[in-house]
């Protein structure tokens, strides 16, 4: 404090004007060197006024605190080629190719969630036969033997050729043996019109005032491209009446599933 307040001219002679103005310089240098703020999915679309959102317990928080990219960033496919629409990119990432689609980017959130906290991995395929991250992680590799699946020795597999394996053989029909039926919307829960080609959303929030539902939904689509929010005509979120209408898509109450 000497330099400032008993010499006017700063330490070793250096006046205070150039002190303070080398201080604004590094302060500013290392905020340009920093990590740009992302704004987390919770705090980018809060809910409609006066609703109040309904916990989704664990994973519904997770889902919250997922970054959103920059508003201005389209969506792209696999090919980087954009998408045009009005939607949030959600900072997901993605395999290679034309895998992370629809119910493949619902499977890829909650596949993230229950290896971050620990838990066992294990989707099914179409045909019904399980995919345990254990197997793959063991060196087992899954083939497909007629209408099923196989095991056969390998080498250990990645995170995400295990995802590209389930991506390959999973789809909107799988997930009836991953997911229950459920009547009231809650956070984490899919929305599920199985068929080919079918769709599958994400509620990635959900809020209610006075008896009226609303939902925040995320998708993938055809061709795999960016994860993102479809933007919805009351802040960002779609009604639910019970079922919903997101985009060209009418989901009837009949498609809501939850995780197992």
């Amino acid at each position: 404090m000497d330099g400032v307040v008993g010499n006017p001219a700063g330490r070793a002679g250096v006046p205070v004007s150039m002190l303070c103005a080398a201080r604004c310089l590094l302060a500013v240098c290392l905020l340009c060197a920093s990590p740009v703020w992302a704004e987390t999915l919770a705090g980018g679309y809060p809910p409609p006024e006066g609703a109040l959102r309904i916990s989704g317990g664990e994973f519904g928080a997770w889902l919250g605190a997922l970054e959103l990219a920059a508003e201005d960033q389209p969506v792209r496919t696999h090919q980087g080629q954009e998408v045009p629409g009005n939607f949030h990119v959600l900072r997901l990432p993605m395999v290679s190719g034309d895998l992370q689609q629809c119910a493949d980017s619902a499977i890829r959130l909650r596949a993230e969630w229950l290896r971050e906290q620990g838990q066992p991995v294990l989707f099914h395929a179409t045909s019904g036969d399980p995919m345990p991250w254990s197997r793959y992680q063991a060196g087992e590799r899954a083939y497909e033997e007629g209408n099923r699946l196989a095991w056969r020795a390998g080498s250990p597999a990645s995170w995400d050729q295990y995802l590209g394996a389930v991506f390959m053989w999973a789809g909107t029909r799988s997930l009836a043996y991953d997911t229950v039926a459920a009547r009231d919307p809650l956070p984490g829960d899919v929305l599920v019109l199985p068929g080919s080609p079918g769709h599958a959303v994400v509620l990635l929030d959900v809020a209610v005032k006075e008896g009226e539902t609303w939902i925040l939904v995320g998708q993938g689509y055809m061709p795999a491209q960016d994860f993102h929010v479809v933007i919805g005509p009351s802040a960002g979120w779609w009604r639910w009446w019970p079922g919903a209408r997101v985009g060209p898509w009418e989901f009837p109450a009949s498609s809501l599933r939850r995780w197992k």
